[in-house]
């Protein structure tokens, strides 16, 4: 089974080879508007604005999880006159001018390493929250090669059938001519005429879809009209990829997917979690310093008259939550819980997706297979469009012959197109997977 390597790990010199030979056979490479499309989509989509937003939520929530640690310094103030009325001595009843204030500074000392883990855990849901965006790319890179390919099919394959209704029109005339002369009998239409019953409807059938895709892609890449304007007609033929596909199936170690990256964060968020969590009914200390200006009497005495007095004080403080009716206990247990079944689930992830980078890379090399056949169908219709325009030329063969191959030339190479399409996205799919997709790491560079 593919063992899961460090996300730094490096690859022995023939994977390399291989992963550079197969990143070189993307379309995108020889095809300068998908690959713009995938530039653009990967910075303005509006799925990665999203994912982009919510990094700036995480970053602001780290500093929030780190101010507790920090000093705090509060104050208040009231400036005005109080007015002494005493029932029982009249002649003391006096009014007072006065500024109160209170300037107090407060820090942490020690709360057991909670205050250091709660700020770690916002740390790893910032990390949590960047692989966010990376994963967002890469998938969308996938889903626009696979959606750009789609589209192009859909443009060739309207093109095809918007050529067929034109024939079908054409037989329909031919045929109300022949029946004019009366060469063929009126029943004769009845052929034609049902062919272009059936053609009409699927040409506007494959009209809406074509439009249908294009808005689509327009949608979820964040780009204009202006960069669809140049769909190819086909996809370019791939090279031989007979050994860089071998090695790629021999290949021991991938690096870490963001999938199991992020299982590795949650983990260890729930781990500081728990430990937080253990520290509820534990003492928590700190100092505090402050400076006050009350109204009041020296001794404290409510009858004694009163005056403006400064206080300078410092403390050491104390909080000590000493019972919660098993709150603690609770929130430890569903923490434990929690841990256990992401490691369960971390497990299973690396197990399944050695197993599955495995089968995909084996799925590869048999779609190549299929592909090379699919080509070599190619160019027998290519053959036999050239033979039949021979015979033609030299009176061998009628117009319709011709015709008839050049129909068939063109639904073998939207066949072909086809097959190239589902190998590209599958080869993207494959590199992808392996942390190796260019449009995302900015060229594959080991």
């Amino acid at each position: 089974m593919i063992g899961i390597a460090a996300a730094g790990m490096a690859q022995p010199a023939p994977d390399r080879d291989a992963i550079s030979q197969l990143q070189a056979a993307l379309p995108e490479r020889s095809l300068p508007g998908l690959d713009s499309l995938l530039r653009r989509a990967l910075v303005n989509a509006p799925e990665v604005i999203m994912r982009e937003w919510a990094l700036a939520e995480a970053e602001a929530n780290t500093l929030v999880a780190r101010a507790p640690m920090l000093p705090r310094l509060e104050a208040w103030a009231n400036a005005g006159v109080t007015y002494e009325q005493r029932k029982e001595t009249l002649d003391s009843n006096r009014t007072l001018e006065a500024v109160l204030y209170n300037v107090g500074f407060y820090q942490p000392v020690f709360h057991w390493g909670a205050l250091a883990q709660n700020y770690q855990i916002g740390k790893l849901r910032q990390a949590i929250s960047e692989r966010n965006i990376s994963e967002t790319r890469r998938l969308l890179a996938l889903d626009i090669r696979r959606r750009y390919f789609d589209l192009m099919l859909a443009k060739n394959g309207l093109q095809i059938a918007r050529q067929n209704q034109t024939r079908a029109e054409e037989e329909y005339k031919q045929m109300e001519q022949l029946i004019a002369d009366g060469v063929q009998a009126a029943g004769a239409l009845d052929g034609p005429r049902r062919n272009l019953d059936i053609i009409r409807p699927e040409v506007r059938r494959q009209e809406v879809e074509y439009n249908m895709l294009r808005e689509s892609l327009l949608r979820l890449a964040g780009v204009t009209e202006a960069d669809l304007d140049t769909l190819p007609e086909s996809l370019p033929p791939f090279g031989n990829l007979d050994a860089a596909l071998a090695a790629l199936v021999n290949t021991q170690t991938i690096a870490i997917s963001n999938n199991l990256a992020g299982l590795k964060d949650q983990i260890e968020v729930e781990r500081l979690n728990y430990k937080i969590q253990k520290t509820r009914l534990y003492p928590k200390f700190g100092l505090s310093l402050s400076v006050t200006q009350e109204n009041r009497s020296p001794d404290n005495n409510v009858l004694g008259p009163k005056s403006l007095i400064t206080s300078w004080n410092a403390f050491g403080t104390v909080n000590w939550r000493i019972f919660d009716s098993q709150e603690t206990k609770g929130l430890q247990l569903a923490s434990l819980n929690r841990l256990r079944a992401l490691e369960v689930s971390r497990v299973q992830t690396e197990k399944q997706e050695g197993s599955e980078r495995e089968a995909e890379a084996l799925r590869l090399q048999l779609q190549w297979e299929r592909l090379k056949n699919t080509e070599l169908d190619l160019g027998r219709a290519r053959g036999g469009l050239e033979l039949t325009e021979h015979d033609f030329a030299n009176g061998w063969a009628s117009s319709r012959a011709v015709e008839d191959t050049r129909a068939h030339l063109a639904n073998v190479l939207q066949q072909t197109n086809a097959e190239r399409a589902a190998f590209a996205s599958a080869l993207a799919a494959c590199l992808s997977n392996r942390g190796r997709d260019p449009a995302v790491t900015g060229g594959g560079n080991f």
